[in-house]
């Protein structure tokens, strides 16, 4: 063979080996980016089941009992299926004194409700306008009502809801109400929780800013959330609820 000859037939050999080499790269590519896309697809699925397992807690059978805030709840958080006993001004001290009216079940006091509905879950939120009166008459009035909500539902599971705090400067300004006096509050209502049949929920950490009092740009009046934030706090009770009730212990 010529000389010529042997350097073409090499030179077609080199072009042969190197298109076979390109070829099994991008394919070994091709293999390594679907297992990543694999993994990714994945680890969303896992991520977005596991978000489903926290929230995935039915409201029906469940009653909210507090103050403004828990109107707020009621308008605008997306809990579906709950009750909702609550009115602007609501107190320990004036809560059995008036009749709420309760959307889809009628105008009634909290022991007529309680006696003819019943309930497998009970949210509690109470102590903001309870500000200003003697501390330890409003905490013994707080464990009073608990005590009549447990004798007239001693099946339901009850979560004690934590006084979302005020903004800086409305704490900084008021001698009544202010986030000391919420916190000390909180603390001892927090106390009534037994890891049993009452639980303890403290929504703070989705609303305040890095000292611990209510985000001023998620208020408008320095003392309430703006309506777009209680989905985030609805979505946050049914995360903790499912949370609690797969780690408690019930005796009722």
């Amino acid at each position: 063979m010529k000389r010529s000859n042997i350097l073409t037939f090499l030179s077609y050999a080199a072009m042969i080996a190197f298109c076979i080499i390109l070829i099994s790269m991008k394919n070994t590519v091709s293999v390594i980016g679907d297992n990543t896309a694999e993994s990714t697809e994945g680890a969303k699925e896992t991520e977005t089941c596991a978000d489903k397992e926290n929230t995935n807690i039915s409201m029906g059978g469940s009653l909210f009992i507090g103050d403004s805030r828990t109107v707020g709840l009621s308008e605008y958080s997306g809990l579906e299926g709950a009750d909702f006993f609550a009115t602007v001004g609501m107190s320990v001290y004036n809560i059995h004194k008036k009749p709420v009216s309760v959307p889809n079940v009628g105008k009634l006091y909290l022991s007529e409700l309680l006696s003819v509905k019943k309930y497998g879950k009970i949210y509690l939120m109470l102590g903001i306008n309870e500000m200003g009166y003697d501390f330890d008459n409003t905490v013994a009035e707080y464990r009073a009502l608990l005590d009549f909500i447990r004798d007239k539902q001693p099946e339901a599971v009850v979560f004690v809801q934590a006084n979302l705090h005020v903004t800086k400067s409305r704490s900084e300004s008021d001698s009544v109400i202010n986030n000391a006096a919420i916190n000390s509050f909180n603390n001892a209502v927090s106390k009534f929780a037994d890891g049993k049949n009452i639980f303890y929920l403290d929504a703070n950490i989705l609303f305040d800013d890095e000292e611990g009092n209510l985000s001023a740009d998620k208020s408008q009046d320095n003392a309430h959330i703006y309506a777009k934030y209680y989905t985030d706090w609805g979505r946050w009770i049914m995360e903790q609820t499912a949370l609690r009730l797969s780690e408690g212990n019930f005796d009722g």
